[in-house]
C-alpha cells in the first residue's frame, strides 16, 4: 500500500546490483554510546494503524557495485541496508513508540540515512462495504545528503513535533478492473525533513472523517479515445 510513496526501499531496485564487498553482512550492532532517535506516534482512530518504521542505514564500507545500463562501465555507489522497525503500543493509551540507533555498527559501519513513519487504514468498511485499504501518510526523515539528493526537504533544527490533519480520500478506479480505495489525504501525504541534530520525532496525526474527497477514474475505453 505504501510502494508508491516509499523512494527509500524501490531505489534499490532500479539499478542493476553485480556485487558488493559483504554485501550479505547487514548486521546491525550499535554501540552502548550511539545516539538515538525516539520515535512517537499518536493512531488518530481505531481505524487506522502506525506501520512500522522504514530506515535505511548506509555504508562507505561496504558498497555497491553497479553497472550502468546505459554504456556497461561499472562503479561504486554506498551500501543500503533496509530495516523494517515495529512500533510498540504504550499500555492502553494510542501512543506507540519506537526507537532507531544513529550508528547502527557492524563490521559496514552501518549509520542512519532516513526513515519513514506514518499511519494507514486497516479497517475501511465502516465508509463503505466495497472499500479496501488504499495508502499511508506520514513524514521521511532524513539524516544525510545521500537521504535528500531525490527530491526537496525542508530543514529542521532539533526534535521533530508535525500535527497534521487527515481526511478520508476514496478513490475509484476504472481500468482494468475496478477497486474502490481507501486512503488518507492531507496538504502533503509525506512531508520531508531533513535534520543532523534530530533525536525524537513526535508525529501526532488528527483524522477528520466529517470531510471525504471522492475521486472517480475514467473507463478505459475513454483513455483509448484520448489517445487517438
Amino acid at each position: 500500500m505504501r510502494k508508491d510513496i516509499n523512494k527509500l526501499f524501490l531505489s534499490t531496485l532500479v539499478l542493476f546490483i553485480v556485487g558488493c564487498v559483504n554485501a550479505d553482512d547487514r548486521t546491525l550492532s550499535p554501540a552502548a554510546n550511539t545516539q538515538w532517535v525516539n520515535v512517537e506516534v499518536r493512531n488518530p482512530s481505531h481505524y487506522t494503524r502506525p506501520f512500522p518504521l522504514e530506515v535505511l542505514y548506509i555504508s562507505t564500507t561496504c558498497k555497491r557495485n553497479l553497472m550502468s545500463m546505459r554504456d556497461g562501465k561499472h562503479y561504486e555507489k554506498v551500501g543500503y541496508n533496509p530495516v523494517k522497525i515495529p512500533l510498540q503500543k504504550q499500555n492502553d493509551s494510542n501512543i506507540w513508540i519506537a526507537k532507531i540507533a544513529k550508528d547502527g555498527g557492524g563490521q559496514c559501519n552501518w549509520k542512519l540515512s532516513e526513515f519513514n513513519l506514518g499511519i494507514e487504514y486497516v479497517d475501511v468498511t465502516h465508509l463503505g462495504k466495497e472499500l479496501v485499504p488504499g495508502t499511508a501518510v506520514g513524514a521521511t526523515n532524513a539524516f544525510d545528503d545521500n537521504a535528500t539528493k531525490n527530491g526537496q526537504f525542508k530543514i529542521v533544527h532539533g526534535d521533530v513535533m508535525l500535527s497534521p490533519i487527515y481526511y478520508p480520500y476514496i478513490r475509484e478506479r476504472r481500468l482494468n478492473s475496478t477497486e474502490t480505495s481507501l486512503s488518507l489525504l492531507g496538504e502533503q501525504n509525506f512531508i520531508s525533513l531533513r535534520g543532523d541534530a534530530i533525536t525524537k520525532v513526535s508525529f501526532m496525526p488528527s483524522l477528520d472523517e466529517t470531510k471525504i474527497t471522492r475521486y472517480i477514474g475514467v473507463e478505459k475505453k475513454n483513455l483509448e479515445l484520448m489517445r487517438r
